[in-house]
């Protein structure tokens, strides 16, 4: 019975696997058609980037709950990136933007 279980475990991590980079292939095509139609980021770019915050702070807090240090430096990146980017924007709308 346990076989069945890791069998069951191991075809369900695989779909999920490519049901993810089916995904994420198709918000890139859409955001890049959307960006050569309007020339403005549009909601799959977002979507895609959303993605990629949520998956590395799951891993992260993961890693902390099994007493792993490397996902409390995954999240202090990952929060460095998030506010450099969010701070550049900033500045670029306030500049630029307007």
């Amino acid at each position: 019975m346990r076989k069945m279980d890791e069998m069951e475990l191991k075809i369900n991590q695989k779909g999920i696997k490519w049901s993810w980079a089916f995904l994420v292939f198709s918000l890139v095509i859409w955001g890049v058609f959307n960006y050569a139609k309007s020339q403005q980021t549009s909601l799959p770019f977002i979507l895609f980037g959303l993605q990629f915050l949520v998956y590395f702070f799951v891993t992260g807090i993961e890693k902390i709950k099994v007493d792993d240090n490397s996902g409390k430096k995954q999240i202090l990146i990952s929060l460095g990136v998030i506010l450099l980017l969010i701070f550049f924007g900033a500045i670029l709308y306030y500049t630029i933007g307007r």
